[in-house]
């Protein structure tokens, strides 16, 4: 009899986990402030990794004192980013394989994103990944977005799940502090842009792709091993 299952759902991030999208983003953010005579900096830019387009809008206004409203920046910045990404969007080394073999294995799958929902259903379908999560909860879905718990606390209850059961896959500070204050157990796979950041340690452990999630969670014991029909192995 194999060990205790003690991860009975999974919690994915999206952005810098699932999808390499934050160039993206960023040169979004640098060709419309570049309209402004403005320009993103490095100490700006690490702080809005991971929160929402509407909380990081209100932070680049208040910051680079743009005489724009929310809903402008909202919209012109949007528009940049959505109108780059066809074709453009790929997949983080190993997210397909992961996503694929949890649900091989009948693990129930959840999104918890900043994101809002017609560019994270669009970013999903552009890497292979459409209708593999059974919960997507985007940033019209919470009150308030990461480092806030509300996104991963709503994805355990659309889940069915207790917080502690489900595990959250993260690549940035904020989302580790918002899985974390939700309850949830956390991985934290950094990118190359999250990396350097204070707060990752914040996780149960840091790992340095998504190759290496199955492997470690069985050797912890977080999940059971996948067993074949002869030797134990596929």
């Amino acid at each position: 009899m194999g060990p205790a299952v003690i991860v009975q759902g999974v919690v994915f991030d999206l952005d810098g986990l699932l999808v390499d999208s934050e160039p993206l983003q960023i040169a979004a953010w640098q060709a419309f402030l570049a309209g402004y005579g403005k320009r993103l900096e490095d100490g700006l830019l690490s702080e809005l990794f991971g929160l929402r387009l509407r909380d990081s809008a209100r932070l680049v206004i208040e910051r680079l004192a743009l005489p724009l409203t929310l809903e402008q920046v909202l919209a012109e910045r949007d528009a940049i980013f959505l109108d780059s990404l066809a074709g453009r969007l790929c997949p983080m080394p190993g997210a397909r394989e992961l996503v694929t073999e949890l649900a091989e294995r009948g693990v129930p799958l959840a999104l918890a994103t900043s994101g809002h929902r017609h560019y994270v259903e669009r970013a999903l379908a552009e890497i292979g990944l459409a209708g593999m999560f059974p919960v997507l909860v985007t940033a019209e879905d919470v009150e308030q977005g990461k480092p806030a718990p509300d996104c991963y606390r709503l994805a355990a209850d659309w889940l069915g799940l207790p917080p502690e059961a489900c595990l959250a896959l993260e690549d940035a500070p904020l989302g580790v502090r918002a899985a974390r204050a939700a309850g949830l157990r956390c991985l934290a796979i950094p990118n190359e842009h999250t990396r350097s950041l204070p707060g990752l340690e914040e996780a149960d452990a840091i790992l340095p792709s998504l190759h290496e999630v199955l492997p470690w969670l069985e050797a912890q014991s977080w999940l059971e091993r996948k067993t074949g029909p002869n030797d134990g192995s596929r």
